[in-house]
């Protein structure tokens, strides 16, 4: 019989984001037979009552799926206690998890993805994750299959399971003992130059990146994750809100795989695909020649000032 992961999405203010990432879930073809946990943080000022209030309010309400859990906290932990606070609690009572943030729209065979792809990775050591987006790059989908491995987690819809998430959590930012291990050198020669440069920022206290934590440390592991050759998520939260103020791009766009297909194939049959795909990925990351540039001088928010500030 299948174990199906539990769901956990995270929460704050964004009541529209949030409403439409429940309705692509609740619209899964597995969502009758999955828990669903909400983790809804407190608010952090008056101004945000309200929202706060309407999506717990909407939250009491959803329907469609095995069980529906509420973590309201009561008093705003901010992001990282309560997001990793709860995804520690969630794996350790049932072994996995499918983590999503609130601004994720999912295709109807996600959690069929993220599932299927727990049962075939759960005991290869070098898998970490797997992911349910794919970046819009150019390739053949023919060519590459089903799925291909990437070096690094991609957040935006991922699941994994306990024994591999105790390895690398909690996420300490170690930047200094990784730079002296030559780990960021590698993760740059890997063409991850957007994740050093987030874990700098992250270490310098300029901005929060506990994802290039992760990523760098998958690298020091020799990890990977499994993303799907056809985006299963499409992010509608590069518009400015949450987390990524300023950063409003059509960027990240990708068009979701609606076909039916339930039965993934996971078998990885052409490693230089993975090759090919983690350096074009990483292009795709890294940004323009400009962006480049200020990653490794060390200047890239005084650029993504400059952005807000002058369009």
């Amino acid at each position: 019989m299948t174990k199906y992961a539990p769901i956990t999405v995270y929460t704050y203010n964004r009541y529209d984001h949030f409403t439409k990432t429940i309705e692509a879930l609740r619209n899964n073809y597995l969502a009758e037979n999955s828990i669903l946990y909400v983790v809804s943080d407190a608010a952090a000022n008056e101004k945000d009552e309200n929202l706060v209030k309407k999506i717990r309010d909407y939250s009491k309400k959803i329907s469609g799926f095995k069980s529906v859990e509420l973590i309201f906290r009561k008093e705003n932990l901010g992001p990282l206690q309560s997001i990793y606070g709860a995804e520690r609690e969630i794996i350790d009572s049932h072994g996995r998890i499918i983590s999503m943030e609130d601004d994720n729209i999912t295709s109807r065979n996600f959690l069929n993805f993220m599932n299927q792809g727990l049962e075939r990775f759960e005991y290869e050591q070098s898998v970490y994750s797997i992911c349910g987006y794919c970046p819009a790059v150019k390739r053949s989908n023919k060519e590459l299959g089903d799925i291909w491995l990437y070096p690094w987690n991609i957040s935006w819809g991922y699941a994994t399971w306990k024994q591999k998430y105790d390895l690398l959590n909690p996420l300490i930012n170690n930047y200094e003992q990784l730079k002296t291990e030559g780990i960021l050198r590698r993760v740059n020669r890997m063409g991850g130059l957007y994740i050093t440069d987030s874990l700098k920022r992250d270490y310098m206290k300029t901005a929060y990146f506990p994802d290039a934590i992760l990523c760098c440390n998958m690298t020091k592991l020799d990890m990977v994750s499994v993303i799907p050759s056809i985006s299963k998520v499409f992010n509608i939260g590069n518009d400015g809100s949450g987390n990524s103020k300023g950063a409003n791009t059509n960027k990240y766009d990708v068009l979701l795989d609606e076909g039916a297909k339930t039965i993934f194939d996971f078998n990885i049959t052409k490693q230089s695909l993975s090759a090919e795909m983690t350096k074009e990925v990483a292009r795709f990351y890294n940004g323009r020649l400009v962006t480049r540039l200020a990653r490794k001088i060390g200047i890239y928010d005084r650029l993504l000032s400059l952005k807000q500030n002058y369009g």
